[in-house]
């Protein structure tokens, strides 16, 4: 089941019946969801006190929404977890009363209940992606600032692949993309990596044309090679600069809605397209779907979604700011 959240609405989407209902947005804290999961976890942001809240939801027993902790203000990071563990990666923060892309890694252990930071990365991103695999986190694509070009001068894409392993808290870079990028969906579809879309340009960003792209790059962690899979019916983005809208099911990967173009009036796609790895082909599954500007999604796994309970109506009415 695909699980989208909306700002005008909440609605999920069941892959064989094609039903939409009433349903909240989450992020499974450990990837083995379907077989012990202990809680969900959705953020907010609270951007006039500067604080980032962490909520959970645990689903057995008397069900309940729980808040973690609040932390320090971030934007346009990317969210990771490996076992019990959460990592909130790069982004932007607020120091001096300054708004920086930053390199910085916070670790929060949903056992322990506390913060601590970990190896940064190598380099200031923002608008990026991150995947778990096999118990190691994967840094894709975003934007870096350039500190050392003039003004006028746009902030870089990224075509890296960086690759966190908790146990020695170390990065290492892996091949790169064949397309600097970001505003892309990720996915993981037989432990090999997905990314789908987003705006960018061939090869490192040296400052050169950007475009709308519809190219599908696989990776593969095993031989460390990216190859191409089938582009999508149209060049297509995801409605945020750092959320994907592509999740998967039974082995089979499914991308939500999106824009069409990066133009002023840009045009958001209705429909919900699957794509079988077998089949190497996409299909329309959906069409005239509710979408909106802006929504997250991700992959809630053989639960029936009317044993949720609604969020605590302040993370609602937080989430209807954004």
């Amino acid at each position: 089941m695909l699980a989208i959240r909306t700002k005008k609405g909440k609605f999920c989407y069941k892959a064989k019946a094609g039903q939409a209902g009433p349903y909240w947005a989450v992020q499974p804290v450990r990837p083995r969801l379907a077989l012990r999961p202990r809680s969900f976890q959705v953020r907010s942001q609270h951007h006039r006190r500067a604080l980032r809240s962490e909520w959970a939801y645990h689903d057995r027993g008397n069900q309940f929404w729980e808040k973690l902790c609040t932390t320090e203000f971030r934007e346009l990071y990317a969210l990771g977890s490996v076992h019990n563990d959460l990592y909130v990666v790069g982004g932007q923060m607020k120091i001096k009363n300054q708004y920086l892309v930053t390199n910085c890694v916070d670790k929060y252990s949903v056992e322990g209940d506390n913060w601590k930071r970990v190896s940064p990365l190598p380099l200031q991103l923002a608008c990026h992606a991150v995947v778990t695999v096999k118990n190691k986190l994967y840094v894709i694509g975003g934007w870096t600032p350039q500190m050392d070009l003039p003004d006028e001068e746009p902030d870089r894409l990224s075509n890296k692949l960086l690759q966190y392993d908790p146990s020695q808290d170390q990065w290492r870079e892996r091949a790169p993309m064949q397309y600097s990028k970001y505003r892309f969906s990720t996915a993981v579809v037989n432990s090999e990596i997905y990314v789908l879309g987003g705006i960018g340009c061939v090869g490192r960003d040296r400052g050169q044309v950007r475009k709308c792209l519809d190219v599908v790059e696989i990776y593969n962690l095993d031989g460390d090679f990216w190859r191409e899979g089938p582009p999508l019916p149209s060049p297509l983005l995801s409605l945020r600069t750092n959320s994907t809208n592509a999740g998967t099911v039974d082995g089979k990967l499914y991308v939500c809605g999106g824009f069409h173009g990066a133009d002023r009036h840009e045009v958001i796609s209705k429909e919900i397209l699957e794509l079988d790895p077998w089949e190497n082909q996409w299909n329309v599954v959906a069409v005239n779907v509710l979408m909106h500007d802006s929504y997250d999604i991700c992959l809630v796994a053989r639960m029936n979604p009317r044993d949720l309970i609604p969020p605590p109506s302040d993370l609602v009415e937080d989430g209807r700011d954004h």
